[in-house]
């Protein structure tokens, strides 16, 4: 490459090289520390390739299939089985791709899976040696870098379990020796001083003496104490609080839920893995008597009930509902404390390795094997589940809700709220649903209403309700943000209000994907925080329908359009008859009907959530519109010197007026400077083409500055000096591009 051939010898693009490589290394060490990255040596000889390919000034086409070789070769062996010449894993890589691609629209970031961020982690440092090849041998500066590197680690030996100390003297050391000698190449550059084979080392070795005493005296130094005091163990005793009132709380299940509020701390430990080959959230039990202040079980002292067939005892919808049937597997983490069994709504049976039996808490539907608390870890690891997921019918839950079927009893237990209860907060969902024709709409509307802007979504300043203070109240009228508790429960009231059965639901989410397993299952990491609580809405003749009103989550429910057969031809056959009995309509009023089925067409769309076209956050036309952009805006930036040649070229070469030597001569100069070549305001233009003549060893620069000076001193005919000189042009605009 030209940059390397600017500095002289090549030695000393080695040391920059290898100066590079072991400050981008430092970015790799702590990985294993305080991530569950492991075998970091394939990143670190990823990069040594990387800058031993531009050392070597190997073209694309030889580059880019050795960078991509070693990629695919890494990811087929830590992921991947199989033969990897055979190539027949790649169609595994492309579903995976795929399947991640379909999770940037949503933003739904921690669901992607371990190989595709190994990849993308790949194209990351394929960039990153890229820009620091740029800082170092054509910008000629460090001192971002190693600025950004040093903040990195100190970061990280302060708030993880990173020791960073000789991290640190390695890279104080590592860039006071580039920052010296970059600078000793800038000032060789300015001032054109020309260096003897061997100078360079002699002019580096006071620096090199230097830095190695000031790290010498500095290693033996007595050191003074810390100033200020470790912030690690306060921000861990924040976060191992207890639950209650006023304190922040840390992140996960916990069995009190009586008052809600206050910020957590976030906490990745991991509670249970699953495989699984549908997304649905893990029950843990309900809660249906809200307090004011949050929510407790209605005859709490119910017992535990021995129980033989799940599907006699726990009924989410009705027979007439569709169901799919699944299975999954479930793996505690052996420090989980809790032995809850997690299920998902439409459990039928439960198996367990020791044949445990089961028992229930009808009143919250929490399910144990050990009523009393009683069991160990070590006898409830794992267990396997068969379950029946819904499909809700639109149709069925839009219908009139009765509540003939319902006891007084149930009405009463999923309606209730305290007399605390403001009348401004029922006013409000009064106000929601105004519009509203039937239960379904209504529990979307407040659903939808809870997802507006006015709604922030915050897990660390969140209040908690003083005195008398109503919990929902404080919520929707006062702060505005909040957790998952904050607006299912508000939901809930909302719902009941209005005179809609409603409950609570606690446990988690269907959490973070690592890979596929058996060809078809994902295999699914749970950790505390993943911990959840969303709404279950009672219709008749459907059963209990999940809702989520939390901001920035998505219901992993399905729900169809599609009527049954009978009404469907009922419908079919009605609007025949209309059509028979309507006269010939004119052209205006077919249009016009058109658009209405448009518009009835796009409404379904959006009720299905595939409405593609919506050019707003999360739309997959947006994203897919921004990465056109940035990898068009990569491509022109990478080429530009290719491309802005031509245009230049073709710009000027066929002109033969007066003022075109003078253009074109000015854009060569401008062509220079931008592939390096900057001109110093002291000197001339003969000086600078013998700079430009010495880098590309011809006398072609100087040849055209002279035609140059002859048609702009001596006013010699301009054009006759162009058409003789246009060539030499044309072929320095060439040069610059290659």
């Amino acid at each position: 490459m030209k940059t390397q051939r600017s500095y002289g010898e090549k030695s000393i693009a080695y040391v920059y090289y290898i100066f590079a490589f072991l400050l981008l290394w430092e970015w790799l060490r702590p990985l294993e520390v305080f991530t569950d990255t492991e075998n970091t040596f394939v990143f670190i000889f990823f990069i040594a390739v990387c800058f031993i390919l531009i050392l070597l000034k190997a073209r694309w086409f030889i580059a880019f299939p050795v960078k991509s070789i070693i990629i695919l070769f890494v990811l087929h062996g830590m992921y991947y089985s199989g033969v990897f010449l055979s190539f027949l894993w790649l169609n595994e890589l492309v579903q995976d791709t795929m399947y991640n691609l379909k999770l940037i629209p949503t933003a739904n970031w921690m669901s992607m899976t371990a190989s595709y961020r190994t990849l993308l982690f790949f194209i990351l440092l394929w960039l990153l040696v890229y820009l620091i090849h740029y800082w170092v041998l054509i910008q000629k500066r460090i001192l971002i870098f190693f600025i950004l590197t040093l903040l990195y680690i100190t970061v990280l030996d302060t708030f993880t379990p990173y020791d960073a100390t000789y991290a640190i003297v390695r890279t104080v050391l590592i860039g006071f020796f580039m920052l010296g000698m970059l600078y000793f190449d800038r000032i060789q550059k300015l001032e054109k001083i020309k260096v003897k084979k061997f100078t360079f080392i002699s002019w580096m070795l006071p620096l090199f003496v230097f830095i190695l005493l000031s790290g010498v005296v500095a290693g033996i130094a007595p050191k003074a104490s810390p100033q200020w005091p470790d912030p690690v163990p306060f921000i861990t005793a924040i976060g191992n609080e207890g639950n209650g009132i006023g304190g922040t709380k840390k992140i996960g299940y916990s069995e009190s839920d009586d008052n809600l509020g206050g910020g957590f701390v976030e906490d990745d430990t991991e509670v249970f893995t699953h495989i699984s080959s549908e997304r649905h959230y893990w029950r843990v039990e309900t809660k249906d008597i809200y307090t004011g202040k949050g929510w407790v079980t209605s005859e709490p002292d119910n017992q535990f009930h021995e129980i033989g067939n799940i599907r006699d005892e726990l009924q989410w919808t009705e027979e007439t509902v569709a169901t799919t049937p699944y299975e999954s597997t479930i793996t505690f983490n052996e420090e989980y404390q809790h032995f809850h069994v997690l299920y998902p709504i439409g459990l039928k049976e439960v198996e367990t390795d020791r044949n445990l039996s089961m028992f229930l808490n009808r009143n919250s539907e929490l399910l144990t094997p050990f009523p009393n608390g009683e069991g160990n870890r070590e006898q409830f690891s794992s267990y396997k589940i068969k379950y029946d997921l819904p499909t809700y019918p639109l149709n069925e839950m839009k219908r009139e809700q009765s509540s003939t079927s319902l006891s007084n009893e149930f009405m009463e237990r999923y309606t209730q709220l305290p007399e605390s209860l403001p009348s401004r907060v029922v006013d409000l969902a009064r106000q929601i649903t105004a519009n509203e024709t039937n239960q379904y709409d209504r529990a979307k509307a407040i659903e939808e209403y809870l997802g507006t802007s006015e709604f922030t979504y915050d897990k660390e300043d969140v209040a908690i309700p003083n005195g008398n203070q109503d919990y929902v109240d404080q919520f929707l009228f006062e702060t505005l943000k909040g957790y998952c508790d904050n607006f299912s429960t508000s939901m809930i009231v909302l719902l009941r209000s209005i005179d809609i059965p409603a409950r609570w639901v606690k446990g988690y989410t269907e959490g973070n994907f690592v890979e596929i397993v058996n060809g078809e299952d994902r295999l699914y990491e749970v950790t505390n925080n993943n911990a959840h609580s969303w709404v279950e809405v009672y219709f008749e003749g459907v059963g209990w329908v999940p809702f989520e009103p939390t901001k920035g989550f998505v219901n992993p429910y399905s729900v169809t359009n599609e009527l049954e057969a009978t009404e469907d031809e009922e419908v079919k056959e009605e609007h025949e008859q209309q059509e028979e009995e309507k006269p010939e309509k004119p052209e205006d009023e077919d249009t016009s009907v058109e658009e209405e089925e448009e518009e009835t067409k796009a409404a379904s769309s959006q009720v299905n959530g595939s409405s593609n076209s919506n050019f707003g956050i999360g739309s997959t036309f947006l994203y897919s519109l921004l990465s056109v952009i940035v990898i068009l805006s990569i491509i022109l930036y990478v080429t530009r010197m290719r491309w802005m040649a031509v245009l230049i070229i073709n710009k000027y070469k066929k002109r033969s007026d007066q003022d075109v030597f003078f253009q074109a001569y000015d854009s060569l100069l401008k062509q220079l400077r931008r592939s390096g070549f900057k001109r110093e305001s002291s000197q001339t233009l003969r000086g600078f083409a013998e700079t430009i003549d010495a880098y590309y060893q011809n006398n072609t620069m100087t040849k055209l500055t002279a035609s140059y000076e002859r048609a702009l001193y001596r006013r010699d005919n301009a054009v006759d000096e162009w058409l003789k000189s246009v060539e030499l042009w044309e072929n320095l605009i060439k040069k610059t591009s290659s």
